[in-house]
């Protein structure tokens, strides 16, 4: 763990890591958007509805393949308590519409979609969410509902 490891209830300070999570498997994360990472981190770990969560980071260990052969480094992986396994993407809404952005939601969309029909590695859903989704949720099942994820 690092250092200089501030408590997940202090001031959010950019790419700073925190600890005292409840559900994070890690001791501490890091983050670079307040406005979606750190936000989506706060309701997994209030959620009694979320077994675990993982930050992922880019460039990390794990990574959707594109069609151009690029990685995609989605912000989290999170268990929940009916055991389904999410691939969770935060944006801000200026991205949200970026056409990179789109390629990789599609991207994770398809895998997601792929892996569980194989049904050899669970039930795996991806859940993409905006600023928008996260003004207008502040739970696990609220963001189920505003982002709405396939299957």
């Amino acid at each position: 763990m690092p250092t200089d490891t501030g408590d997940k209830w202090d001031n959010y300070v950019k790419n700073r890591w925190f600890g005292g999570w409840k559900h994070n498997i890690q001791q501490a994360a890091s983050f670079q958007a307040k406005s979606t990472e750190w936000v989506l981190a706060h309701i997994f770990d209030a959620s009694d509805a979320v077994q675990w969560w993982l930050r992922l980071y880019d460039p990390g260990e794990v990574w959707i393949e594109r069609d151009n052969g690029k990685r995609y480094y989605p912000d989290f992986i999170v268990i929940d308590n009916k055991g389904f396994y999410w691939v969770i993407e935060g944006k801000s809404d200026r991205e949200a519409r970026d056409s990179e952005v789109l390629e990789k939601k599609r991207a994770a969309e398809e895998w997601a979609q792929f892996v569980r029909d194989e049904a050899q590695f669970g039930t795996w859903r991806y859940m993409f969410v905006t600023e928008t989704h996260l003004k207008s949720a502040s739970t696990w099942e609220e963001l189920l509902v505003r982002t709405k994820p396939i299957g």
